[in-house]
C-alpha cells in the first residue's frame, strides 16, 4: 500500500450507514467491511490521482545514470602535489585567490593552473552539463618550482574553451534544477527548455528524466498549436518527486525530450543533465 500523507481523504456519501445495523447481528462485520472497501477505493483514488497529477512514469528508462569525474584535484586534497600546494601558500597566488578554494588542474611548460568553479551549470550545446571555471589562476614557475608571477583570468577569458557543437537540438537545456517543495521533505524539480535562435517553431513537447529508482514525467502544458514555442522562447515545468526515486548533485541523469513542430513532424533525443540546486 502506498502511503500519501499530503492528499485530502475523501470522504463517502453512501446510503448504508453503520448506525442503520446496530443490533441486527453482523452490523460490526457489514460496517467494517464497508469502511475497508471505503478505504481502498480512497487509495486507489488517491494513488491514481497522483499518478495522473505528477506525470510520474517509473516503467520508462531512457538510460544509465553516470558519476560525474572530478574536475582537477581540490585545493584541501591532500594528493595534490607539494609543489602545487606551495605554490598556493605564495603571496602572489593567495592576494589573487583571495581565500577562495582553487582546484589544481595541471602544469605545463612551468605554468600551473588552478581553477575555481561557483556551481553554475550550463549547457553550451544543449545536450550536455558543463562547469566552466568562474575564475583560473595561471602560475609561472621556476625549474625548481619557484613562483615567478601570477595573473587571473576571468570567465570570459578562461582557458578551458568549449568546443565546436554539433548539429542543433530541436531544444536546449536551460537548467534542470531542485526548487524545493511546498510539502516538507517532499523535493520537487524543475525542467527549463528553450529553442535556440534559429529554430522552429514547437507545438507539444514532453520530458522524461531518469532518476536512481525511477523516472519522472514532465508536461509542458503552455505549448500547444495556439500556443507554438518560438525561437529564442523557454518554457518550464516542476513535478514532484516521488520517494522512491533519488538524485544528487554528483550525478549525470539522462533525459528523453520528445514533441512535435508546428510542421507536424515529430521529433526524440536524449540528453544528459546535471540537477542544481541540491542541498
Amino acid at each position: 500500500m502506498i502511503y500519501l500523507p499530503w492528499l485530502p481523504t475523501r470522504r463517502g456519501t453512501g446510503s448504508m450507514k453503520g448506525s442503520d445495523r446496530w443490533g441486527q447481528g453482523g452490523g460490526l462485520r457489514i460496517r467494517t467491511e464497508v469502511i475497508l472497501a471505503a478505504l481502498v477505493l480512497a487509495t486507489l483514488a488517491a494513488v491514481y490521482f497522483y499518478v495522473e497529477g505528477s506525470n510520474l512514469n517509473s516503467g520508462v528508462q531512457v538510460g544509465a545514470v553516470a558519476t560525474i569525474s572530478t574536475t582537477g584535484v581540490r585545493c584541501d586534497d591532500s594528493s595534490m602535489s607539494q609543489a602545487a600546494q606551495a605554490v598556493e601558500q605564495d603571496p602572489k597566488f593567495a592576494s589573487l585567490s583571495d581565500g577562495l578554494c582553487y582546484n589544481f588542474l595541471g602544469e605545463s611548460q612551468g605554468v600551473m593552473t588552478f581553477a575555481h568553479y561557483n556551481g553554475t551549470i550550463s549547457y553550451p550545446c544543449g545536450d550536455a552539463p558543463t562547469q566552466a571555471p568562474s575564475s583560473e589562476i595561471l602560475v609561472n614557475v621556476t625549474p625548481s618550482q619557484s613562483v615567478l608571477s601570477a595573473r587571473l583570468l576571468t570567465s570570459s577569458q578562461s582557458a578551458s574553451k568549449q568546443g565546436a557543437c554539433g548539429t542543433p537540438l530541436p531544444l536546449g537545456v536551460v537548467s534542470v534544477a531542485d526548487v524545493g517543495s511546498t510539502i516538507p521533505a517532499v523535493p520537487q524539480l524543475n525542467v527549463t527548455l528553450s529553442v535556440p535562435p534559429g529554430g522552429s517553431p514547437i507545438t507539444s513537447l514532453k520530458a522524461i528524466l531518469t532518476l536512481d529508482g525511477g523516472s519522472q514525467m514532465f508536461l509542458f502544458g503552455s505549448v500547444t498549436q495556439a500556443t507554438p514555442l518560438k525561437p529564442s522562447d523557454w518554457t518550464s515545468s516542476t513535478e514532484i518527486v516521488l520517494s522512491n526515486m533519488s538524485f544528487d548533485a554528483d550525478h549525470v541523469y539522462p533525459m528523453a525530450i520528445s514533441g512535435t513542430y508546428a510542421s507536424g513532424q515529430a521529433f526524440s533525443y536524449v540528453v544528459h543533465v546535471e540537477i542544481a540546486q541540491v542541498p
